[in-house]
């Protein structure tokens, strides 16, 4: 490891501990307050043994610069928009897996026995990191997920009736109403989804902790699957298994922190704002061809947004989301619209 790993390293639980604290002070729940805290210790704690392991070396450790620290606290601000778990993952960025990262440098040759055990150290509180976060989620995903739901399907249904309908009010019409169908049934699939998982997550949480009082060594192997399956090798998941067995239960069943009404209604909100969208040339009395293309440029423009934010949300290339969901929903759209022309054309069918 040389000098500007060290650096580096630094610099990013800095940056970590320093969102997590602005994060907390805009943050109105008491409890989200309280998590958004521990986890700006648990940063704050890492890069205090970065800094150790820098002063061992020989290494002067740098403050993140002036551009790095603004642009902590302008995603603090948009969490208000964009939610909390949002602007972390855009914070990750595309880095590794952290607790991978740290489990390979806690068995490092390039590292002191001393600074292995630190590394070991980081990588139990990196296991548990996602799970305390899971604390804080906000109904973010399921705004975004509504609002793509809206848009894709609307837009297909209103390009697919203006191939048949000429007259834009009634093409309107057409799309608000398949938009509040979706949004009732959005909203009521989300409670009933959301109430479900409430109950499966109480009763396996009970579960895991009859088995701790029973059989501690079961829930010990369950952790070390888990520890498996996000990337840990067999012989760095036993180790933390152990460890981690203690808080198994936020582990393999985190604890639902959303109200299944505010659940529901997000997603109807978002549902219907996403399918309002296609329709607004309509609405203002753009019609034929130039309402199709109007409808395409607008909605088009809004899919590659919100594909970029699922992108970050989902943790996968955002630009890549962005034009896969951009071409897959014009894509259908053009495709009812053809349809649209065809069954008014062997129909006869011409509202105009």
């Amino acid at each position: 490891m040389n000098e500007i790993n060290v650096n580096k390293n630094y610099q990013d639980e800095v940056l970590d501990s320093l969102l997590y604290a602005e994060l907390s002070k805009r943050a109105k729940d008491p409890n989200v307050k309280k998590v958004l805290s521990r986890m700006s210790k648990m940063e704050e704690r890492h890069a205090s043994i970065w800094r150790e392991i820098a002063k061992i070396r020989g290494v002067e450790v740098k403050s993140p610069s002036l551009i790095s620290v603004a642009k902590v606290k302008v995603m603090a601000m948009l969490s208000k928009v964009l939610g909390t778990n949002t602007m972390i993952k855009l914070r990750e960025g595309s880095e590794d897996n952290d607790v991978k990262k740290y489990v390979e440098l806690s068995t490092s040759s390039d590292l002191s026995p001393q600074e292995r055990v630190m590394m070991s150290d980081i990588s139990v509180d990196e296991a548990a990191h996602e799970e305390i976060l899971s604390q804080v989620a906000s109904n973010v995903s399921e705004f975004i997920y509504g609002i793509s739901d809206g848009l894709v399907e609307v837009l297909a249904a209103v390009s697919g009736l203006s191939g048949a309908v000429k007259v834009p009010l009634y093409v309107a019409v057409g799309g608000l109403v398949i938009g509040v169908s979706g949004m009732m049934s959005m909203g009521i699939g989300s409670f009933l989804s959301s109430e479900s998982e409430k109950e499966m997550s109480k009763k396996e949480r009970d579960k895991i902790s009859l088995q701790k009082r029973v059989d501690p060594e079961s829930v010990r192997k369950r952790v070390q699957e888990f520890l498996t399956s996000i990337g840990i090798d067999e012989r760095d998941s036993i180790s933390l298994s152990g460890k981690l067995v203690g808080g198994a239960e936020d582990l393999l069943s985190p604890k639902g922190g959303k109200s299944p009404v505010k659940g529901a209604l997000v997603t109807a909100g978002s549902y219907i704002t996403g399918a309002i969208i296609p329709s607004v040339p309509y609405m203002l009395g753009i019609g034929g061809l130039e309402g199709v293309l109007s409808s395409f440029v607008v909605s088009g423009i809004a899919i590659a947004v919100v594909g970029y934010m699922i992108g970050i949300v989902s943790s996968v290339n955002p630009r890549k989301k962005s034009m896969e969901m951009s071409v897959l929903g014009l894509g259908a759209a053009v495709a009812t619209y053809l349809l649209g022309n065809l069954l008014s054309s062997l129909l006869g069918i011409n509202l105009a």
